[in-house]
């Protein structure tokens, strides 16, 4: 931030990559843990009132916008979850359906300043769009540009131990793989829908168009996303915590599991491949096999999820120094994609494709054994 920002007294942020990504009409997951170290940095460092200014679509009302703050989980250390109302000046919360202004009018940053019964002059906007930016100081705010997707304002920065725990190691790179594992409980959630959905299908032309969308975006997200991203950081930060002392067999489950996922989404491909073909003589076994392999994967990785978030995680950042957090949490930053907002994107435009067709699920349970017939 600029040297100047300890000149105002307010700062408003905007939400939309700036804060976090809203992964789906009304919800908001704020970026872990760059966010709460930026908002901490203002509140307790610089002593800032916190605010928000954000335009929301015409689809999403002011009501839900307000609830979409209040939900949004800032951290969860030791069994207390702080979320954005938390932290924000309740003065200071600016959509633009209640002021009937959108950014980047300088009208609605003036509106902002006199909600906080703050002088413009001494406020502080900041936000990823430039335009939006640029408005503000026209307003007679401050102005600055926040980085997005986030990480390079913080690192190298050393980030401690916060919230250490019997299952929590406190270490950010464990926070980042957590939040992309409720990404990947989204995914599992679509899985198991698409399971239920093909029960009963064995031609290609009777699969419901909402579900053939599914199944196409499930592909999709676990070849680019989930392999590309996701499995490989968590391999890249096993050696680095075998190098400080870690038997390597502690992590040989994870090794192994993920070399079946691999598998099953390989198979999955092959049999939505087959599916496209629609070869008469093939197709119904194409469809067994994709929801053979989508039940087993989902199964297996529900599991994983657990036994990764409550043992491997809080072994490895165990194991590492706080130099080595920071190494690690800019290596999963830079191992697939800086943001995974648009595979957020996808995920929910799988669940609105599923939706469509009423499709829900009995969830299969992450022990290995059905919760119910899905």
């Amino acid at each position: 931030m600029p040297a100047t920002a300890v000149d105002c007294d307010a700062v408003f942020f905007d939400l939309r990559d700036t804060l976090g990504d809203v992964d789906r009409p009304g919800h908001l997951a704020l970026y872990r843990p760059s966010t709460e170290k930026l908002l901490d940095a203002m509140r307790d460092l610089v002593g800032l009132r916190i605010g928000v200014i954000t335009n929301l679509p015409a689809e999403v009302s002011a009501e839900q916008g307000h609830r979409m703050i209040a939900e949004a989980v800032v951290s969860e250390h030791d069994g207390e979850v702080v979320r954005l109302a938390d932290v924000i000046d309740p003065r200071g919360i600016v959509i633009n359906h209640e002021a009937r202004l959108d950014k980047p009018d300088p009208a609605i940053y003036r509106f902002a300043a006199d909600q906080m019964r703050v002088p413009v002059e001494r406020c502080l906007f900041v936000g990823e769009n430039l335009i939006e930016v640029l408005a503000a100081q026209a307003a007679g705010m401050r102005g600055t540009l926040k980085p997005s997707p986030p990480g390079k304002e913080f690192l190298p920065s050393v980030i401690t131990r916060q919230g250490e725990s019997v299952q929590d190691s406190g270490r950010a790179f464990e926070e980042a793989l957590e939040q992309e594992h409720l990404l990947g409980e989204r995914v599992f959630g679509c899985g198991g829908r698409i399971v239920g959905a093909l029960a009963s299908v064995e031609r290609a032309e009777d699969i419901p168009p909402g579900v053939r969308t599914a199944m196409g975006m499930f592909v999709y997200v676990l070849t680019e996303f989930a392999d590309q991203a996701h499995l490989k950081a968590e391999e890249a930060i096993v050696p680095l915590a075998v190098a400080r002392g870690m038997p390597p067999e502690r992590a040989r489950w994870m090794f192994d599991q993920h070399d079946q996922a691999r598998a099953y989404w390989a198979a999955i491909a092959v049999a939505w491949r087959r599916i496209q073909h629609g070869d008469p003589r093939d197709v119904a076994y194409a469809i067994s096999d994709f929801r053979g392999c989508t039940e087993s994967f989902v199964r297996l990785f529900r599991a994983h999820a657990i036994r990764e978030n409550d043992e491997l995680y809080p072994e490895l950042g165990r194991r590492l120094t706080d130099a080595d957090d920071a190494a690690v949490l800019s290596i999963v930053h830079h191992t697939g994609p800086p943001d995974i907002g648009p595979y957020a994107a996808i995920v929910g435009a799988m669940e609105e494709a599923l939706d469509s067709e009423g499709i829900t699920e009995q969830p299969v349970a992450a022990d290995g054994a059905a919760a119910g017939k899905v």
